[in-house]
């Protein structure tokens, strides 16, 4: 006899204090401000992605999030870099800033052309969380014929980071400031 796990759906939420909030929103409203959007296109599913810079605060982000999956999991993750021509490195790492009445559709981080080299783990930073800006829910199936959702409450300085199989969206920003938010790819090394 022996028993094995076909499939699970793993999360692990906490917060960072040690993440100078700050700095990364000064950063990312900068490039907000200079619309440094990943796509062009006003209708492209990436034109809410603002490029980052890979600031000595965004390296200690991932850093702290690569352990704190090495401790809940014990296993190696790396920002999920690609050794390709024209490799985009906002691919691995990037932020989106919501303003009043904007959300994120449901999606995934997964790629069906780099499944095998892209992205095994995602990762969410909350960097600005005025009241009633937004949640993050993701959606799983318990099975094949019910879709269940489990909601992370949107909180400063909070991470969440999970398979980057799992479908997931963020509610509406209610607010009337800007919700800002770093996200990240991770692979296993």
């Amino acid at each position: 006899m022996y028993i094995k796990t076909l499939t699970k759906l793993e999360y692990v939420v906490g917060h960072l204090p040690e993440v100078n909030t700050q700095e990364l929103k000064a950063m990312v409203m900068k490039n907000f401000n200079e619309e440094r959007y990943m796509d062009a296109d006003p209708k492209g599913i990436r034109r809410e992605d603002i490029r980052i810079n890979f600031t000595p605060e965004v390296q200690n982000l991932a850093k702290l999030l690569c352990g704190v999956w090495k401790k809940s999991f014990d296993e190696e993750i790396e920002l999920c870099w690609q050794e390709q021509k024209n490799f985009d490195p906002n691919t691995a790492y990037w932020s989106v800033v919501h303003g009043k009445g904007e959300s994120t559709n449901l999606h995934d981080h997964a790629s069906s052309d780099n499944y095998e080299g892209g992205a095994k783990v995602s990762a969410v930073f909350y960097v600005s969380v005025p009241p009633e800006s937004g949640d993050l829910v993701f959606q799983y199936h318990k099975n094949p014929y019910i879709v269940e959702s489990e909601t992370v409450a949107a909180e400063l300085g909070k991470f969440a980071m999970f398979d980057s199989c799992l479908p997931h969206y963020v509610t509406r920003n209610n607010s009337e400031e800007y919700r800002i938010v770093i996200s990240m790819n991770f692979r296993y090394c």
